[in-house]
């Protein structure tokens, strides 16, 4: 999750609308979410090519194993509350896999 104003700004109303929304969209999309998964991400630099550029690089941090949306919804105020507060950047998902490093491997230039 990246900290914006907007985030910070939004009324908890909004938040669980939006989450809610987030769950069914993922449900649709991916299947019934069973886990939320938080990274601490960063950017790493990767190599010179074209000016320089960057990719994103991820550690786990927490999984939290959900069993309904309304679980999910809480988890997810609960978690965003507080992970926005905190130092650096974090990354909140809904998924169907626990948390693990990423990239597995460092990406080459195209």
């Amino acid at each position: 999750m990246h900290t914006t104003l907007a985030l910070q700004t939004e009324t908890e109303a909004a938040r669980l609308e939006r989450f809610s929304n987030w769950y069914d969209r993922f449900c649709y999309f991916d299947g019934e979410p069973t886990v939320i998964t938080i990274h601490e991400i960063w950017q790493q630099y990767g190599g010179p090519e074209e000016g320089g550029w960057y990719y994103q690089c991820g550690e786990p941090i927490e999984n939290i194993c959900i069993f309904s949306k309304e679980a999910a919804v809480s988890e997810l105020l609960r978690l965003h509350a507080k992970y926005e507060d905190e130092e650096g950047e974090y990354d909140i998902r809904l998924d169907q896999k626990y948390a693990e490093y990423y990239p597995s491997e460092r990406p080459h230039y195209e």
